[in-house]
């Protein structure tokens, strides 16, 4: 089964260069007469390709994922195809999707006109958000995918009831670990790394988004009109002028398929939106079927279900391990589980 990269790398050699001689032949005229556009790179890469082709419909923009494997394409075979584009942009992306040795680093070597794309990573509306992962660095799954809880991983390492953790999910708790003071430090990280990657200043940017309200699906996953800012600030750096578009009448909210973490009501306070305990399982099929959501209690029971099966040597998250390792830090969050649960404060959704 051929990899997205692969089915798009066929594709774009059938455009480019069976389709116009077809088309001469048949008299059929071509409606992306514009400039080719390739995105490639992580998750947000759709939604950066949509947005351009949305500012310019003439355009022929192609999306490359790098996410997965690739079975016969190597660094070679993209090179050569992303070499027929006028413009190409990129995340960063490590060895191991194309076969054989190739980065995004090595992909810049070969063609040095790749404009390097900043990833949106912001952890300011989902402080609790982790990853988890085995001995050998891969990643341990739950109920949402990649996607877990500091304290909800704590809860179980530190031998607490399923009670006991969900205590946890209060202010008080939230307070003590720093999640109501990340906003700073968040905004910090990604205009650091925007600045220093691609030489972009996204300021004015982020204060427009601030002002909207939530912008992130989760720490990875922006809403779909951060990707089409980004996607207008990607081509005025490489001299497009990216026109006046009400992009909002034509969203698609790609990254709403995926898992969605939810802003606890705490954090959500601080910035002014509404918050919950809701958990959205992923559901890249919506055509087929509604999707489903979890409780908080729900999700705690089915992330001590994978933990339960992966077993605890296999578990690993460094916050979660400093916590673990620092009894003060231990006794205090043990001891607040403990107390809001004889209050009565295990919250739900």
């Amino acid at each position: 089964m051929l990899s997205q990269i692969e089915k798009q790398i066929l594709k774009s050699w059938i455009q480019y260069a069976v389709e116009p001689r077809i088309a001469k032949v048949t008299g059929r005229k071509i409606r992306t007469t514009g400039p080719r556009i390739a995105v490639m790179g992580n998750c947000q890469a759709f939604g950066l390709a949509y947005a351009m082709k949305v500012m310019d419909p003439s355009a022929t923009v192609h999306h490359y994922s790098a996410i997965g494997h690739s079975r016969f394409a190597d660094l070679d075979l993209l090179a050569k195809t992303l070499d027929t584009y006028d413009y190409i942009f990129s995340h960063e992306f490590p060895a191991g999707h194309l076969r054989g040795d190739g980065d995004s680093s090595a992909l810049r070597e070969k063609l040095p006109r790749v404009t390097r794309t900043p990833p949106i990573v912001f952890a300011a509306f989902h402080p609790d958000l982790i990853y988890v992962s085995d001995q050998k660095g891969g990643f341990i799954f739950g109920p949402l995918g990649p996607y877990h809880s500091a304290l909800g991983l704590f809860g179980w390492r530190a031998g607490l009831s399923l009670d006991e953790t969900r205590a946890l999910f209060n202010e008080n708790v939230f307070s003590t670990v720093g999640y109501l003071d990340m906003w700073d430090e968040a905004a910090r990280r990604f205009l650091a790394t925007a600045q220093d990657e691609c030489g972009i200043d996204f300021s004015t940017d982020l204060m427009k988004w601030a002002r909207k309200g939530a912008f992130m699906y989760s720490v990875v996953h922006p809403t779909s009109y951060v990707l089409f800012d980004v996607a207008k600030r990607m081509w005025e750096k490489v001299g497009l002028k990216p026109p006046a578009t009400d992009y909002s009448y034509y969203y698609i909210h790609d990254l709403a398929r995926s898992e969605i973490f939810p802003i606890y009501p705490a954090v959500a306070k601080i910035f002014g939106v509404q918050g919950g305990y809701l958990f959205k399982i992923q559901n890249h099929h919506l055509a087929n079927d509604v999707g489903d959501f979890l409780t908080l209690p729900q999700y705690l029971e089915a992330c001590f279900r994978s933990y339960e099966k992966a077993g605890a040597d296999n578990v690993v998250n460094s916050r979660v391990e400093a916590w673990i390792a620092d009894e003060n830090t231990k006794t205090l969050l043990i001891g607040l589980a403990r107390e809001n649960l004889r209050k009565g404060m295990t919250p739900t959704v």
